[in-house]
């Protein structure tokens, strides 16, 4: 396995889990593909697609002081003096709307963020810009809630029944304030390593990391990461848009937000009923991010065929009985709005537009909520 499939959840096409429709796995892939490549052509002074999966949560750096460099971490003192407190109890499933835990303490540098939630999964992403593809150093958190188990070495659908989970490639570890601990070597390529540990009982959290600088210890290292991450901060994942006429039966299933030390942003919001489409979609999808182009870019996105409110717009149907809208500059974003079946479609009046006109568009990070 790669560092990039490790670390970087749109890059490739994730492996599915044994019993998964082909046709879903490729539609999937191919589905984050194109987000991915929508993401990198409206991103000015991307280095590398790469990035795009790699880079901010939606943490304001406000929240926290600025860490201290690698450099000052002496491998015997790597670790804090004391860990961050462990809950006694994990719930049974996330909030997909909510935020369960944070990253504390981190090496300078890791200033590119992302947050995946997800009602049995929680993911989030640091690193550092590379210059070339495969540099800078990147950081995981994998979180899944009481009664799940974390696969040994899938990124993306990393969610197991508990239980299911064998232990080859584990070795023990001394114990996360307490809990029990386990180095996980299945998915770490070159100066890295991987920490998973029991941080509430029935409820698994791993951090990897990869890429460390000469003249760190790696284990030290994550194990000084893990230490320091904050549980239960239970806080609304802030958001550039907000829905007004969003049915009550569309409830958020999947946020992905990603921030950039150049300042760039993208945002990825799933809706549904806790039931997927038959092509593995959630009924409703929404892609946005800063783009003034009233045009396509000639390769991913098309031109627009019509307008809305006097923005460049492109309506398209699918196959399944629903429908697409992508709308161009709407206070300096580009939207794409999805509804993934004719159902979801007819809950939303039969089109896309007005759910577009009932949509607060927020393009600066300081005012996403």
């Amino acid at each position: 396995m790669t560092d990039g499939k490790l670390l970087e959840p749109l890059r490739d096409t994730p492996l599915p889990p044994s019993g998964v429709d082909l046709h879903r796995a490729v539609r999937d892939g191919r589905r984050r593909i194109r987000h991915r490549r929508i993401a990198a052509s409206a991103t000015a002074g991307l280095a590398v697609v790469a990035l795009v999966a790699t880079a901010p949560t939606l943490l304001d750096p406000r929240d926290r002081p600025a860490p201290p460099p690698v450099a000052a971490l002496p491998t015997a003192t790597a670790a804090p003096t004391a860990a961050a407190p462990l809950p006694d109890r994990a719930p049974t499933a996330f909030d997909p709307a909510r935020q369960y835990a944070d990253l504390g303490w981190l090496p300078a540098g890791l200033t590119d963020r992302t947050v995946v939630t997800g009602p049995t999964r929680l993911t989030m992403y640091a690193a550092s810009p590379p210059q070339v593809v495969g540099e800078g150093m990147r950081l995981m958190l994998r979180m899944v809630p009481r009664g799940h188990d974390i696969a040994l070495a899938d990124d993306d659908f990393f969610d197991r029944p508990a239980g299911s989970v064998g232990t080859a490639g584990l070795t023990a570890a001394e114990p996360v304030a307490g809990r029990p601990a386990w180095w996980n070597s299945l998915p770490v390529v070159g100066r890295g390593a991987a920490l998973r540990w029991q941080y509430a009982p029935g409820a698994w959290a791993e951090v990897g990391l990869i890429n460390v600088p000469d003249g760190t210890d790696p284990q030290a290292l994550v194990r000084r990461i893990a230490l320091d991450i904050r549980y239960a901060v239970d806080r609304p994942v802030r958001l550039p848009v907000a829905f007004r006429t969003l049915p009550s039966a569309l409830k958020p299933m999947s946020f992905q937000v990603t921030t950039r030390s150049g300042g760039g942003w993208d945002a990825r919001l799933a809706y549904g009923a806790g039931k997927r489409t038959k092509y593995g979609d959630w009924p409703l999808t929404v892609q946005l991010m800063p783009r003034t182009s009233e045009k396509g870019d000639g390769s991913v996105l098309a031109d627009p065929d019509s307008t809305l409110d006097g923005h460049p717009a492109r309506r398209r149907t699918s196959g399944a009985g629903g429908a697409s809208l992508q709308v161009y500059n709407a206070q300096g974003l580009y939207l794409e709005l999805t509804a993934n079946d004719g159902a979801t479609l007819r809950a939303l009046g039969g089109d896309l537009d007005e759910l577009f006109r009932g949509a607060v568009l927020r393009p600066k990070v300081a005012d996403w909520r």
